[in-house]
């Protein structure tokens, strides 16, 4: 009965193994997928130094933006007084201007170099 209990559960976690590696990610996966597939809808892509990609989603009402991560996403809102177009939330803090980007975190600039593809 013990064999047949572990057969099972080795079975049953391949499975779940196998089902984890299709999906939507936009932050890495195979090569051979079409890399379009791979942008959030609705988001602008910045490429970054150091081969960082950024991902952010700008509001209808152009009042906030988000930024997407591969876990998680964030709003930030636009900063009233600010030359070109200023996002934050008090800890993070997005500027656009033209068509360039940076991102900074806590004083750190996490990606610098961004320009939009």
């Amino acid at each position: 009965m013990m064999r047949l209990t572990t057969t099972i559960a080795a079975l049953v976690a391949t499975g779940l193994l196998t089902a984890c590696a299709g999906g939507w990610w936009p932050f890495g996966g195979s090569s051979s997928q079409d890399p379009s597939a791979r942008i959030p809808p609705g988001a602008t892509v910045y490429n970054c130094a150091g081969n960082k990609r950024l991902f952010v989603r700008h509001a209808s009402d152009g009042k906030s933006a988000w930024v997407i991560y591969p876990d998680r996403e964030f709003r930030l809102d636009r900063v009233a007084a600010s030359s070109g177009d200023r996002y934050s939330n008090g800890v993070s803090t997005l500027t656009i201007e033209s068509d360039e980007a940076t991102l900074d975190e806590g004083g750190a600039r996490l990606f610098s170099e961004c320009k939009r593809s």
